[in-house]
């Protein structure tokens, strides 16, 4: 599946629910967001039926998202019948959350969001999460690919760079650092990986050559003297509409073309308006020819829990 300016489309990044167990500061406000109905989002068997649709165009790689996908009932039950490899994001704190069970899962990789290592910034940055809850979770996890995800914030996590990376070695995971994008009025103040990146390779941290590797949005680059990876998501500083490759759907099964797109594009009433999966694979491809090689402004027009991450 290709778009007009020849990107080949294989990813697609599913959200199961715009509900979270946190209140993030750039994610949603303190008192959340309007909350989708039941009826307003996709039933497990219309997410399926999606998958199937887009695998028969090509899509290999599937991220599931929320909010936080693993406070949406039934979750764990849906990831278990899956029969392919796939990929989470996950805060790894919902509420009696079944790590075991997450263990045994098909993953392809766990995407894991935490902010500080620092109990008190952390339960700032969540606005009540529990760090002790979270290191729990991520000391039983166990999965072949795991990605810790932070997001860069000036004068609040910047001081905690090599904290990470000594959380990531101890771990055996990837730490992934990622610049902050505009979604709601949250108060945090923009830091370019640029020089975080630069002072890593002065200091000898990280190796100064990055990592070759596949059609990525990460940049990664080698933790001297060992196999562990340091990545850079850098949208502001250097951006990568060029090499774009996915799409993203909604809880409410509206699908975005680009996360700063305010149009949006209803598959839900194709599901349940009795077309026929050849019939919605057209109109997938059709939909494809609207998205632009790059947004006109880097503003979002929703939370980011809304648009599924």
């Amino acid at each position: 599946m290709k778009d007009n300016f020849g990107r080949t489309i294989n990813y697609a990044r599913i959200s199961l629910t715009d509900r979270c167990n946190l209140r993030c500061r750039y994610c949603m406000p303190e008192e959340g967001i309007q909350k989708f109905s039941h009826r307003d989002i996709l039933r497990f068997e219309e997410i399926g039926r999606v998958i199937k649709i887009l695998q028969k165009l090509g899509v290999k790689k599937f991220r599931f998202t929320g909010g936080e996908p693993f406070v949406r009932k039934g979750a764990i039950d849906f990831f278990e019948k899956l029969n392919f490899p796939f990929n989470i994001t996950t805060n790894l704190t919902a509420p009696g959350l079944d790590i075991g069970r997450i263990n045994r899962l098909n993953l392809e990789s766990i995407n894991v969001s935490c902010d500080s290592l620092n109990a008190e910034k952390y339960r700032y940055i969540t606005r009540w999460g529990d760090l002790n809850i979270f290191l729990e979770n991520f000391r039983k996890l166990n999965v072949k690919n795991i990605k810790l995800n932070v997001l860069a914030i000036k004068n609040f996590n910047e001081d905690e760079i090599a904290d990470f990376i000594k959380f990531a070695l101890e771990f055996n995971v990837t730490v992934r650092f990622i610049e902050k994008m505009d979604f709601i009025d949250d108060g945090l103040e923009f830091m370019s990986l640029s020089p975080v990146k630069k002072r890593l390779i002065s200091q000898g941290i990280i190796e100064k050559r990055p990592l070759l590797g596949k059609n990525s949005v990460a940049v990664y680059h080698r933790i001297k003297n060992s196999k562990a990876k340091v990545g850079f998501i850098a949208p502001e500083s250097e951006s990568f509409c060029a090499k774009c490759d996915k799409i993203r759907i909604q809880a409410t099964g509206d699908v975005k073309l680009c996360l700063f797109d305010r149009r949006s594009y209803s598959a839900k009433k194709l599901l349940r308006g009795g077309f026929s999966d050849e019939e919605i694979q057209k109109w997938f491809e059709k939909i494809l020819k609207n998205k632009k090689f790059a947004p006109s402004e880097k503003k979002g027009a929703t939370s980011i829990a809304a648009l599924g991450g």
